[in-house]
């Protein structure tokens, strides 16, 4: 699908921000491990939310969905893999939450993977498994495990994932015998962690991170969890940097004020870069600014790449990013695909292995042919970008929302953004 983007009559709305896929994920995983029937309001539908549901469901969780509330019927002590394939899709989360857990109570598991999922890392839980004396093997899109992995001591390093934490997180409260995660620096991330064990206390499991030393009881019990999912302030960062490229002002609500996201830092990063933003009912009000060049640290907040690197084309002066070298490892290499497109419309953007320089301000090339690069935050990184101008580019792959926000070009139309779908 290709998506022809342009300027349209933007005067500044108000928007409802999808329901967090990392706190939906999160909570599912826990309403599925629970005895009883959990309720909760505004999961997002997307692709990666659709492959957590898919796969659980291999395991006796059941789902209904009515209205804005998914019921989880959650499948407790008889949470037993059944033997199907266990399809993630393009989920780095649900591969890497549920590897554990579905070899639980032992036996084998077969996942499958999609898109460029295969191709990244695994490597913490095959050592992992391999020093237990467990199988796990890859082979092309697909992974086999053998289980239960054993409670008791693991030291993981910090500066890989954050999901294989979390992984174990869901797992070892269910082994009879205490465990502890200890994680090597720099602990990247971390905040990550911190939403997992957020999710676990929601469901009466107890886990306590004191520094990078996290304490996990054994002989623990899902119980049924009630809730509203929080806005994805992954994605809030592309309506909020829209009031910048076009003007005016944008307010997002389903945002409460206090949150646990590690994606929240975007708030403060945008200020950082010269935006006006303010507290308002329900989420915040943010508004066109001038922007600056400054250093930015994507070491716990990755997902803010592609709109950042984006927005500080518009800066004056150069903005650097350190420690963005993670955005080579998700669902594109999104340091190379946002240069390779960013450059197509103008921009002055360069790297190295682990940092980004954007220098600017740039004027946006009209007309351009963009490739979406089968990612999510490629595709609305650009659409955001190109949204200001009043000749329209075309982003190919532009079905890659899909992912993470199904509705996005929908909702960019509402916020009177010309779109046009093909």
């Amino acid at each position: 699908m290709k998506a022809s983007v342009e300027a349209g009559g933007f005067t500044g709305s108000r928007a409802v921000i999808p329901g967090s896929k990392s706190i939906a994920h999160r909570m599912l995983i826990a309403a599925g491990l629970a005895e009883g029937v959990s309720r909760l309001k505004s999961v997002p539908e997307s692709d990666d939310i659709a492959a957590t549901k898919r796969v659980l469901s291999c395991c006796g969780v059941r789902f209904e969905t009515n209205e804005d509330e998914t019921v989880v019927y959650g499948a407790g002590s008889h949470f037993r893999y059944d033997g199907t394939t266990a399809d993630c899709g393009e989920s780095g989360s649900t591969l890497r939450f549920l590897i554990p857990l579905l070899v639980i109570n032992g036996g084998e598991a077969v996942f499958q993977a999609a898109g460029r999922l295969p191709e990244r890392p695994l490597t913490v839980y095959e050592e992992i498994f391999h020093q237990q004396g467990l199988c796990f093997e890859r082979d092309g899109n697909k992974v086999k495990v053998q289980g239960p992995l054993k409670a008791g001591e693991y030291r993981l390093k910090g500066n890989v994932s954050s999901q294989f934490i979390s992984g174990l997180l869901f797992a070892l409260p269910l082994k009879e015998n205490d465990s502890t995660i200890i994680v090597e620096e720099p602990f990247e991330s971390s905040s990550y962690v911190d939403l997992t064990i957020d999710s676990l206390k929601r469901a009466g499991v107890y886990a306590e991170r004191i520094g990078n030393v996290i304490l996990v009881p054994g002989g623990q019990k899902y119980h049924p969890v009630s809730g509203i999912v929080d806005a994805d302030d992954s994605q809030a960062v592309f309506f909020a940097a829209l009031a910048q490229i076009r003007g005016g002002s944008v307010h997002l609500t389903n945002m409460p004020h206090v949150s646990l996201q590690a994606d929240r830092k975007f708030i403060s990063l945008l200020q950082r870069m010269g935006m006006n933003v303010s507290e308002a009912e329900e989420g915040y009000v943010f508004r066109k600014g001038e922007l600056h060049g400054c250093t930015i640290d994507l070491s716990d907040c990755p997902d803010l790449g592609p709109m950042l690197f984006a927005l500080a084309t518009q800066a004056e002066g150069e903005t650097v990013f350190v420690n963005a070298g993670r955005l080579r490892l998700k669902e594109s290499d999104r340091i190379a695909a946002m240069e390779e497109e960013l450059r197509k419309l103008g921009c002055d953007i360069s790297s190295d292995s682990d940092t980004v320089y954007v220098r600017g301000k740039t004027e946006i090339r009209k007309g351009a042919e963009l490739d979406g690069h089968n990612d999510h935050r490629i595709v609305m990184a650009l659409s955001i970008l190109v949204s200001g101008c009043d000749r329209a580019s075309v982003i190919d792959g532009a079905e890659a929302v899909n992912k993470s926000w199904p509705g996005f070009f929908r909702d960019l139309s509402r916020m009177g953004v010309k779109v046009e779908l093909c």
